[in-house]
């Protein structure tokens, strides 16, 4: 009995050091580093979702749905910002791969069109999850699916070639359709 009860003390002696130790949480609130938050609150990718972004409202006396609004709009800035940066990058690498020049007209056109797909390409996302953080604030995650992107940019970089004609009048007709899949190739990737 005597050889039983002091490997078992031991054990329990060692478990119970263990447990002490500081576990460090992969994600927390940014408002209360304490608490675990999903993935997403930290920016981690979201299965099925193209684009996603992480908005936050303080808590605030108006209530739950104006927080919810707040957030929302806070996720798709953060989102668009992103988005755009890439988009403009895309375009650019575009335009020298066409062999068009980086002069001051192009870079112009390359933000207007940027800011255009942006601004279209945008309109199809949505709140996909929310979390109430211990301190009371709201996070809210926002996004689009595949589907959704893979629409939404085709005809955003469709109605590009509209409205920014000058850009690409800069390829020839024959090039403009080879540029347009290029380009919508490589916003997949993003």
């Amino acid at each position: 009995m005597k050889k039983l009860l002091l490997p078992l003390m031991m054990g329990a002696t060692l478990v119970g050091c263990a447990a002490t130790e500081e576990v460090t949480l992969a994600c927390t609130f940014p408002d209360a580093a304490q608490t675990q938050a999903p993935g997403w609150v930290c920016d981690e990718p979201v299965a099925g979702f193209a684009l996603t972004g992480v908005g936050y409202a303080k808590q605030s006396p108006a209530g739950i749905g104006f927080m919810k609004e707040v957030a929302a709009n806070d996720g798709r800035v953060k989102m668009a910002q992103a988005f755009r940066t890439r988009v403009a990058a895309t375009f650019r690498q575009s335009v020298v791969a066409s062999g068009g020049n980086g002069d001051e007209t192009t870079n112009t056109l390359v933000e207007t069109a940027a800011r255009n797909v942006t601004e279209q390409a945008l309109s199809g996302a949505r709140i996909l999850q929310s979390r109430t953080s211990p301190s009371g604030a709201l996070y809210v995650l926002v996004g689009m699916s595949e589907a959704d992107y893979e629409r939404t940019m085709k005809e955003a970089l469709k109605a590009s070639q509209d409205r920014d004609s000058e850009l690409w009048q800069r390829f020839k007709e024959d090039e403009s359709t080879k540029l347009l899949e290029a380009m919508l190739q490589s916003t997949r990737q993003l």
